[in-house]
């Protein structure tokens, strides 16, 4: 496994103590596990065709608790389509490794909760408000806004 392997398999396996991601995560887990030990060693058409099916079993797992992560493994039978056209034409299958990898990306972040989501998108805003300064034990001024623009009735 490369480097970017071992963090994605991390990150899933962090998820595994999430309650709200624990069976996501534990169905990619598997699915990672069923691929390390069979499926990497195989032969070029083997493995595409392996892959594929891998994928699509475990879109149809997921699906039901998670679209955005099923759909992710749904477009990585294609990816694999792909990267069996790519093998079969003596390309290099770089621009097959990047796609996958940026899918897997995608569909570990699908399955991060959305309350931890949220939480990350709050210490961020907190930061960028301490960034401007702000002080929160300082009173403030309510601004009200006028319209003297009315339309008088006659």
């Amino acid at each position: 496994m490369n480097n970017s392997q071992w963090i994605i398999f991390s990150i899933i396996c962090l998820l595994l103590f999430n309650k709200a991601s624990r069976s996501d995560a534990f169905i990619l887990i598997i699915a990672y596990l069923v691929y390390q030990s069979f499926i990497v060693d195989l032969s070029a058409a083997s493995y595409y065709s392996t892959t594929a099916s891998l994928n699509l079993i475990t879109g149809l797992v997921i699906h039901s608790r998670n679209k955005c992560a099923a759909i992710c493994s749904y477009s990585l039978v294609l990816v694999n389509v792909f990267g069996y056209f790519l093998w079969f034409a003596y390309l290099e299958p770089n621009v097959y490794n990047d796609i996958s990898l940026k899918i897997l990306i995608l569909q570990v972040i699908t399955i991060i909760p959305k309350g931890l989501l949220n939480g990350l998108g709050n210490i961020i805003k907190h930061i960028m408000a301490k960034f401007a300064f702000f002080d929160s034990l300082q009173s403030r001024v309510t601004l009200y806004k006028i319209n003297s623009f009315k339309k008088k009735r006659k």
